[in-house]
């Protein structure tokens, strides 16, 4: 049996495109598209598939963000314009050497992974944590920063870098801590009526509940207590996303191919409304779309165990 013994196939967003039009009989195949239609159905596609991540196709949307903690900082805003530092990718180090308040060179175990225009954490003595942007990574052993430090930094105090902020979740799921030892320890999500209810919100401690409300642009996570202490640094959790635009025609869909079908159906269901197909074909066309689109949510869960037990009372 000869097989290709390749498994790299895969949609742009100008296939998607060019096979719904032929799907609703607008375009033959090998025929040029208008510029206007393909803007038009671009618009159409990039609408179609963030609406999806609302029924339910998320489990290859998620990825592990990293929230670092600022001591007595009771809320923190989370997207990629955010004032506060949350990524999906960090370096992590430490001192190798004392630093006094007000350095700009600063000595690290190591420099790997660090670049110029980094964002980079460096703990004080004080258990805050001092941001700045690097400015340079000198031979490996030291980096210089953009704004002084503020407070003494003990040998050994770890030091965070990453490049790009982490977008604004859609939903944030099972958070925890994550303590100086790399010990994590599980954070409930509650919601706005359970924090509203909290009386004093600048408690001192480790993070044991957050609240994240998905306001618009950034949005807003709430965490309580307040981290107080030197332990814990960081709030790790899963963050449901939305996928990537299709900003031009090579651009590749931020799904697996098993969702090829689901895109181009859904696509042609949407369209054949805006091209004025007859009731009958819309509808036929619809119901095609819905079943390759369950398919595909029905196939792309969560594959674990689930145990069930009883409980005396």
């Amino acid at each position: 049996m000869a097989t290709s013994g390749s498994k790299d196939f895969a949609l742009t967003r100008s296939s998607i495109i060019e096979a719904a039009l032929r799907k609703i009989g607008e375009y033959d195949a090998g025929a040029s598209i208008t510029g206007d239609d393909t803007s038009d159905a671009a618009r159409t596609l990039n609408a179609f598939v963030k609406s999806l991540v609302v029924r339910g196709a998320d489990l290859f949307l998620r990825e592990e963000v990293t929230l670092f903690l600022q001591k007595d900082q009771q809320s923190y805003s989370l997207g990629s314009s955010s004032a506060d530092h949350h990524t999906a990718s960090y370096v992590e180090t430490t001192l190798s050497a004392a630093e006094a308040s007000g350095q700009t060179v600063i000595s690290v175990t190591s420099s790997a992974g660090m670049t110029a225009a980094d964002k980079v954490g460096i703990k004080m003595d004080d258990d805050t944590i001092h941001w700045s942007t690097i400015s340079s990574v000198d031979s490996g052993v030291q980096i210089t920063i953009a704004n002084a430090t503020d407070d003494d930094a003990a040998s050994g105090n770890k030091v965070y870098a990453y490049t790009t902020k982490a977008d604004r979740p859609q939903r944030i799921l099972y958070p925890s801590r994550r303590d100086t030892s790399d010990n994590d320890t599980t954070v409930r999500a509650i919601g706005e009526d359970e924090y509203r209810s909290i009386s004093n919100k600048g408690s001192s401690g480790p993070v044991n509940s957050i609240w994240y409300h998905p306001t618009l642009t950034n949005g807003t996570l709430y965490a309580w207590p307040v981290d107080g202490g030197s332990s814990v640094d960081k709030l790790i959790y899963t963050a449901l996303v939305l996928p990537d635009d299709f900003d031009a025609a090579g651009n590749n869909p931020e799904f697996p191919v098993e969702w090829g079908q689901a895109l181009i159906w859904g696509l042609a269901a949407e369209l054949a409304f805006e091209y004025g197909l007859p009731r009958l074909d819309r509808t036929q066309i619809f119901n095609k779309a819905e079943r390759e689109i369950k398919d595909a949510l029905d196939y792309d869960v969560e594959w674990a165990s689930l145990e069930f037990g009883m409980r005396e009372r």
